[in-house]
């Protein structure tokens, strides 16, 4: 069961990746086929995508993590909060 979560997590962060790929912003995603993204505050986001000074940082959650995950989401948002052209975005997948 835990691998066909991780499976639709997967193609959702490959989802998100793609998408800003084709919307012209360079994409580090943490799934085979990409760069990984650098750490932030002691943890490793789904994708970042950067396009001339904005940064997006997105961070794809399940049900299950939505809840064990906060801190981690919480650390994404204050690391954007910091810089007027960085922004984290969450993304729910089912």
């Amino acid at each position: 069961m835990k691998e066909k979560k991780q499976t639709k997590h997967n193609k959702a962060v490959e989802s998100s990746a793609e998408y800003y790929k084709k919307n012209g912003f360079k994409v580090k995603a943490d799934i085979s086929g990409y760069k990984r993204p650098e750490i932030i505050n002691k943890r490793r986001p789904d994708v970042i995508a950067c396009k001339k000074k904005k940064t997006i940082i997105v961070e794809v959650e399940t049900p299950d993590t939505m809840v064990k995950d906060k801190k981690q989401r919480e650390a994404f948002k204050e690391h954007a909060d910091k810089d007027d052209c960085t922004c984290f975005r969450c993304k729910l997948t089912k």
